[in-house]
């Protein structure tokens, strides 16, 4: 009996054991489980912290851009110090080119015929020299002939007629009367021929002042009259520019003194200074046209002779002068997105791109007023080189090495 108890109690003493041992090895195992879920998160950690330092290395390398000394040479890059500067109010208006006052003549023709050009090259905007032959017109093709041949003829006839009847009369064969009639005759002859000129089937037209070629009135093979308009001659020292102001700038108009201006049709896009080019200003209109309402703005200055009258223009009249403006050449502000930046070099051969908030121009400065400050080396010539340098130096995403 007694065995049978120490056997129950053994067993019981077993299983006991049994569940304890059960119990630590599970709390080892999840305590294990727990080890390795913590390395786990501080692995990841480990690996988003380095990631996020290969990101901020990357955005580093993207700020800068590298553009080498023989790459600044190639594109004539120049670099210009950030000062400020004096900067004139400015309005930006269209204006147009106009030939000055008392600088056109009109060849005319000197007789009737059928007019041909003296020039292959003779079209709107060629120079001509004073005296130039423009035009020959001939009379021997058409099919009244020529009214001046014909007059000639004319007057040799009546003289003849007028010559007999004054003989005739001093023998008392014609009547006074006759003689008188005669005589009228051969003045009226001397006076049609004097009017139509000389007898000639061809004759030359030549312009009476130099210049250029501002209208073409009439093509090879055209009939003419004699006194009809064949063509406008402007010269080319002295034009005019009329700008345009809106009535809402009226105010500013006694301030303008100046202005620059680029041309329509100009595909290098210069710039033109009215005080580089020797020019003035002539007037300001007092009032608007009740049509448009636009107040003109008149300058004269002198045609370099690549300026063509009658052609459009922007123009950038100016004003007041302001003092301690930062303003940069035109060409080293690039736009993208509707933003505007320009380049500053920050090291050798380091460039940084700089987004500025732009004001003014006068067509060749840009007013900047944010974004920038004295002393800063702005790229003046060749940003959109470095432009594309940056452009071609970005590594598409999913692509880093």
């Amino acid at each position: 009996m007694i065995i049978r108890y120490f056997n129950v109690l053994m067993a019981a003493l077993a299983v006991m054991t049994m569940v304890s041992c059960h119990g630590a090895a599970s709390g080892h195992d999840h305590d294990h489980e727990g080890d390795e879920a913590v390395n786990e998160k501080n692995h990841d950690d480990e690996d988003h912290a380095h990631e996020a330092d290969e990101h901020d290395a990357h955005g580093e390398e993207t700020d800068d851009i590298h553009f080498t000394e023989a790459q600044a040479k190639a594109c004539s890059l120049t670099v210009q110090t950030l000062t400020p500067s004096p900067f004139a109010e400015v309005v930006h208006v269209s204006g147009r080119v106009l030939p000055a006052q008392g600088a056109e003549a009109t060849v005319t023709a000197t007789m009737a015929g059928i007019v041909a050009f003296t020039g292959k090259s003779m079209t709107e905007g060629a120079a001509v020299s004073a005296g130039t032959t423009l035009f020959v017109v001939d009379a021997k093709s058409m099919a009244d002939g020529n009214p001046a041949a014909v007059a000639q003829s004319e007057l040799k006839a009546a003289r003849l007629a007028y010559e007999r009847a004054k003989k005739l009369a001093a023998d008392n064969i014609v009547s006074q009367r006759e003689l008188e009639e005669a005589r009228q005759r051969f003045e009226a002859a001397k006076a049609t021929a004097k009017s139509l000129g000389s007898a000639a089937q061809r004759r030359g037209v030549a312009t009476p002042i130099g210049g250029y070629i501002k209208n073409l009135l009439v093509k090879p093979g055209d009939y003419v009259a004699a006194g009809q308009p064949l063509a406008t001659v402007t010269q080319s020292r002295r034009v005019q520019l009329r700008a345009d102001v809106p009535e809402r700038f009226y105010t500013m108009l006694p301030r303008i003194v100046t202005a620059n201006f680029r041309m329509a049709y100009d595909s290098e896009n210069r710039v033109y200074s009215i005080k580089e080019l020797g020019g003035r200003l002539v007037s300001k209109g007092k009032a608007s046209d009740t049509d448009d309402h636009f107040v003109p703005v008149i300058f004269e200055f002198n045609n370099t002779g690549d300026i063509v009258a009658g052609s459009f223009a922007e123009v950038y009249l100016q004003g007041a002068q302001r003092n301690g403006v930062l303003a940069v050449p035109s060409e080293a502000v690039t736009e993208a997105q509707g933003l505007f930046f320009v380049y500053v070099k920050t090291a050798a051969d380091i460039y940084r791109r700089v987004e500025v908030k732009t004001g003014a121009t006068d067509g060749r400065r840009i007013e900047i007023l944010s974004g920038l400050k004295a002393g800063d080396n702005v790229v003046a010539h060749g940003a959109t080189q470095v432009r594309l340098a940056a452009s071609a130096s970005v590594v598409p995403e999913g692509h880093h090495h």
